[in-house]
């Protein structure tokens, strides 16, 4: 039995720890303080709402004592830091942050000088919950961003209240502390950036360009000039058209994006011309990409910048070149996802976001692309269940679509849910690895992503739009009418400068007002074998 109680004991004495280390606050100092504080923590009244400069966020400050004290303060804190785990060597990480922006107000008590005296009693607290309210501003400026988290570093907005001890720098010896974090997002208007310029590449053939003559000087001679003017001139004309055949066989890519920059949640079009030589075709010809890239400084000069890429969603279109033109003009659409923040380079020393739009066109057919899944596009599959599968995807995606065009009436949402089953945000094809084939180019066009874009340049197209309208107006029949009187039987009923006058009105005397009770009399009367008398 003796053995039972001391397992009993040891049981009950754990079992009391974990409980009194559940219930202790812990100081920045490291210490718990379970003597006087039993709860101490931070309640935001919109916890999960995303805040912007300038605005206010308002909560309580819920602290819950054990007994009585004297001489305490508390003092509230809105803090924003940047983090960043830089590579420091082969296998360890190095920690570095900044403080961006504090601001700090006392919730309760004040702070005495230096040389004032530390026994007498200011202030004190009795046993029990206390609530301290409070309401502060988002700061704005230069040094406020939008929350940011991933895996190698943050930028974090939180809430801090300090309780101290009233006396000579109380400040930077709190007694205890907690925190609350809450996002903030920084808006970032994409409508004020320049508008896109047209981007362009041109193929040549290698043996064009090696057989191209080249613009030599007067002064100068070379093996070129002295091989022409050896030839004869037969020679030289057949030489002149095969030059010209080869500056012919050239390819011309044009990309045009209409912004420089696009919000959150926007469709991004991509226009894509193609100038060919020949007829050309390939299944998977076009493949255009969103990615981000960042870039991670560790902060010392004997160690590179870490850069990570990220496609974030991509299309993937055929590329058909006509016989007769030569050419191809297609438009690909991208969407950026949701969960995007914005681009980021103000802080070079820390780490950097920014956004690519790539455009890849394949030029050869004997290339196969391949996604990440190793799943050939563009070529008839021999599973039976990846056939299943594509149908039901397929199935799926049209009834999705029908439905939300049957909530929405809006020809502007029907084209987004046409085109957004053409875009893929996983299983994408690796253009860095399909770059390294044959026959093979693109671009990459740096975008701004942004939260918001006003509705300027929509409103200038809309303006353009019914000015349009009104000139056509202005010369319509209701301004002039210049048709001949055998023609006058034609025009519609709007378009004459005078109408006939309003009749008159005349009353009806014929009609008898009749009360309730007598309308149910004679209804009563009606129903009978003998119709009632008229002047009823």
């Amino acid at each position: 039995m003796s053995i039972l109680s001391l397992f009993r004991r040891d049981g009950e004495q754990s079992l009391l720890q974990r409980r009194s280390s559940s219930n202790t606050v812990k100081s920045s100092s490291g210490i718990l303080h379970n003597s006087v504080i039993r709860q101490f923590y931070i309640e935001v009244k919109e916890p999960h709402r995303v805040w912007k400069p300038n605005e206010y966020i308002s909560g309580e400050v819920i602290l819950v004592i054990k007994k009585d004290v004297t001489n305490i303060a508390l003092r509230l804190l809105l803090l924003s830091e940047i983090k960043v785990r830089a590579c420091s060597g082969a296998t360890g990480r190095r920690k570095r942050g900044e403080r961006l922006y504090e601001k700090s107000t006392l919730l309760y008590g004040e702070e005495l000088s230096e040389g004032s005296c530390d026994d007498s009693i200011v202030n004190g607290l009795t046993k029990g919950e206390h609530r301290f309210p409070f309401r502060i501003r988002i700061p704005s400026g230069r040094k406020v961003f939008s929350s940011i988290k991933f895996e190698r570093g943050s930028i974090g907005h939180f809430l801090q209240c300090q309780v101290e001890s009233i006396g000579s720098k109380q400040a930077d010896k709190p007694i205890s502390c907690c925190e609350e974090n809450f996002s903030v997002i920084v808006p970032m208007d994409v409508s004020e950036l320049p508008s896109q310029k047209v981007k362009k590449v041109v193929l040549q053939s290698a043996s064009m360009v090696r057989k191209q003559p080249r613009a030599v000087e007067d002064g100068s001679s070379s093996s070129l000039t002295r091989a022409t003017n050896r030839s004869t001139a037969s020679n030289s004309s057949n030489g002149s058209n095969k030059e010209v055949s080869l500056v012919d066989k050239t390819v011309t890519i044009s990309v045009n994006i209409p912004y420089s920059g696009f919000a959150i949640g926007e469709t991004v079009p991509v226009n894509v011309s193609v100038q060919h030589y020949k007829e050309f075709y390939h299944p998977a010809g076009l493949i255009v990409t969103l990615s981000r890239i960042c870039r991670v400084n560790s902060g010392s000069k004997d160690e590179p910048m870490e850069t990570f890429r990220k496609d974030l969603c991509q299309s993937i279109s055929p590329l058909y070149v006509d016989a007769k033109t030569l050419s191809s003009n297609l438009t690909v659409y991208l969407k950026v996802p949701i969960e995007t923040f914005s681009t980021f380079t103000s802080l070079h020393k820390y780490f950097t976001f920014q956004y690519y739009i790539e455009v890849v066109v394949n030029l050869s057919q004997k290339n196969i692309v391949y996604t990440e899944s190793n799943r050939a596009i563009g070529v008839p599959s021999e599973s039976v269940h990846s056939q299943q599968a594509t149908n039901l995807e397929g199935n799926l995606n049209q009834i999705q679509r029908k439905f939300l065009m049957m909530v929405g009436n809006d020809t502007s949402m029907n084209e987004q849910n046409n085109v957004e089953p053409n875009i893929f945000y996983k299983d994408m094809v690796n253009v860095e690895k399909l770059k390294r084939q044959n026959n093979v180019t693109g671009m990459s066009i740096e975008t701004v992503i942004g939260t918001t874009r006003s509705q300027n340049t929509a409103q200038s197209v809309e303006l353009d739009q019914t000015t349009e309208i009104e000139n056509v107006l202005a010369e319509s029949p209701l301004a002039s009418n210049t048709a001949s009187p055998k023609h006058d039987w034609l025009n519609p009923p709007y378009a004459y400068e005078h109408y006939p006058p309003v009749p008159q009105y005349t009353p009806n005397n014929n009609i008898h007002v009749m009360t309730d009770k007598k309308e149910m009399e004679y209804m009563r009367l009606k129903q009978l074998e003998s119709s009632p008398p008229r002047d009823y």
